[in-house]
């Protein structure tokens, strides 16, 4: 399909506003005509640059029907490209629209082409243009895994100083375009903080990154391991960041009946401020209650045969710190007992 579209009129009806390049960081090189195939939308392992979650943009179902029957509108966001490093371009706004016209069979269109002049300029303009006008519509809002997907990007390129809150806040903000109030943007803080400490030498764990953890050093992290592929194959277990299980235990029970296997439960520790102190402390309350788990429920109400059926096997490494002792190496290193001390890696 052929989509008509008169360039001139977009620039006169939309024109190209980035600002001062000095002030914005982002440098406007041409409203520009090409084929969308030139655009890159993926990285080298084939994974989607789609700076937000995909499943938004299956709310965006009325495009086609808008472009059909409406042509361009053209005082709506126009796509946006960066020509980067490499001399590729690679497409930043209309993620949407791109696949729309991969649909209709549409092959050439028109996009702004941009430069963006620092790491941290392009991870906020990429969220924040969701927050504008894009074809039909205001654009779909951010979902909170994409303003984290955002702070993530920025962490990796050591983009801002993710050990300051507030550095993190003034992101999220510049993120949706000072559309988030105070508290979506303290729970997106809180969210954050679960995996990425602001303590330096300090690991953080959320529940998918402890499992992963947990799976590296060949544990069991959901119940029974059926995968043969899996080195944890034939064991039972979890990975928990509490000690106080009692609810937990039928199920225990019913795992050690049908495999014959104990329990091996991992635990580790989940909070928004970890320093060396607390993750300490927290162990110490984790082993309680889960030994007061085993005293008062498995010991108090089940047969004899299940009073030995959980093996605890440790708490995740992390703290990172260098250690003199261990000439330099990281304190902690895979799995530690309550009191940091090395039992695997």
């Amino acid at each position: 399909m052929q989509l008509l579209f008169d360039v001139n009129r977009s620039i006169k009806e939309n024109p190209p506003e980035y600002g001062d390049p000095d002030i914005t960081g982002i440098e406007f090189i041409e409203r520009k005509i090409d084929k969308l195939s030139n655009l890159r939308i993926e990285d080298r392992d084939g994974i989607s640059l789609q700076p937000r979650e995909k499943s938004i943009e299956d709310a965006q179902r009325e495009l086609e029907h808008s472009f059909r029957m409406n042509g361009v509108l053209y005082e709506k966001q126009v796509m946006v490209a960066e020509l980067c490093d490499d001399g590729v371009e690679e497409l930043i706004s209309g993620y949407g629209r791109k696949r729309t016209f991969d649909n209709m069979g549409v092959k050439t269109y028109f996009y702004d082409l941009i430069k963006y002049r620092s790491p941290y300029i392009r991870a906020i303009d990429k969220r924040r243009r969701n927050a504008l006008a894009d074809h039909i519509a205001k654009g779909v809002p951010n979902t909170q895994g994409t303003y984290i997907k955002g702070l993530v990007e920025l962490q990796s390129d050591n983009a801002f100083n993710d050990k300051n809150d507030d550095a993190i806040r003034l992101a999220l903000l510049q993120m949706s375009n000072n559309q988030l109030s105070e508290k979506q943007v303290e729970n997106l803080l809180t969210k954050y903080r679960k995996s990425n400490s602001k303590y330096i030498g300090i690991t953080a764990y959320d529940k998918i990154e402890a499992n992963k953890a947990a799976e590296e050093l060949e544990l069991p992290t959901s119940g029974y391991v059926r995968d043969i592929s899996s080195k944890a194959f034939d064991t039972t277990g979890w990975v928990y960041r509490t000690g106080d299980l009692k609810k937990e235990v039928i199920s225990w029970a019913e795992k050690y009946d049908n495999y014959g296997e104990k329990i091996k439960i991992t635990g580790y520790i989940e909070h928004t401020d970890l320093d060396e102190e607390t993750i300490q402390k927290a162990r110490k309350v984790f082993e309680k209650a889960l030994n007061k788990t085993i005293k008062d429920v498995i010991k108090k109400y089940f047969d004899v045969k299940y009073h030995d059926m959980v093996e605890f096997q440790g708490f995740l490494a992390q703290i990172t710190t260098p250690d003199i002792k261990q000439n330099g190496k990281r304190k902690e290193r895979g799995l530690v007992d309550v009191d940091g001390n090395i039992i695997k890696e």
